[in-house]
């Protein structure tokens, strides 16, 4: 694994005709590993295979990670940062992006970043929220405030520029996963598993 870290990205449900190519987290994808940074996107449902897969890789502890999810797909980036801590496995960040009914925010998160809507014609997210020993940062963005034209909804919002680059910028910088300091609880929650 290379020592600019992985990010993890899970996309929504794919529609009837549609393909996971075109997904916004697909772009996401695309946009990262442009930047020189080992990311992949998954289907919900795969979480644990993803989660399998990290954990049997041969990896450098000192390796970031960060994991992002879009609607059904926010589900699945907690249960895969659950996965992590469970393993010893600290996660720099964790977006979810319209979540639909995200699990707590495990201990090992170091930051966490909700993104939901308010503008657009439905929102299907569900807020994201503290679990057990959760200690580092939870930042609620409304990405309606980031869409200049505001005619977005929770399916549209998916592929909108200004909304997919706040989620690149979130989990990367010029060098790498954005690595976060670790949260006052990190060690204790580690030590636990």
């Amino acid at each position: 694994m290379s020592e600019r870290g992985v990010v993890y990205l899970f996309a929504g449900l794919t529609p009837a005709g549609d393909t996971m190519a075109r997904s916004g987290m697909y772009q996401v994808t695309q946009h990262i590993r442009a930047a020189g940074v080992r990311a992949d996107v998954y289907n919900p449902a795969h979480w644990q295979k993803a989660a399998e897969h990290f954990l049997a890789q041969p990896r450098d502890a000192r390796i970031p990670v960060s994991v992002a999810g879009y609607s059904m797909g926010g589900n699945a980036a907690t249960r895969f940062a659950e996965r992590l801590r469970a393993a010893g496995v600290p996660v720099q960040t964790l977006l979810t992006f319209e979540a639909y009914q995200p699990t707590p925010v495990s201990c090992n998160v170091r930051r966490a970043i909700d993104m939901y809507g308010t503008d657009g014609l439905f929102s299907m997210s569900t807020r994201l929220r503290p679990g057990k020993g959760f200690s580092g940062p939870l930042e609620r963005v409304n990405w309606s405030k980031l869409d200049r034209n505001g005619k977005h909804d929770h399916l549209g919002v998916s592929k909108e520029p200004a909304a997919l680059r706040f989620v690149q910028d979130a989990l990367i910088d010029g060098n790498g996963v954005r690595r976060q300091p670790p949260a006052p609880g990190e060690a204790g929650c580690l030590a636990t598993r």
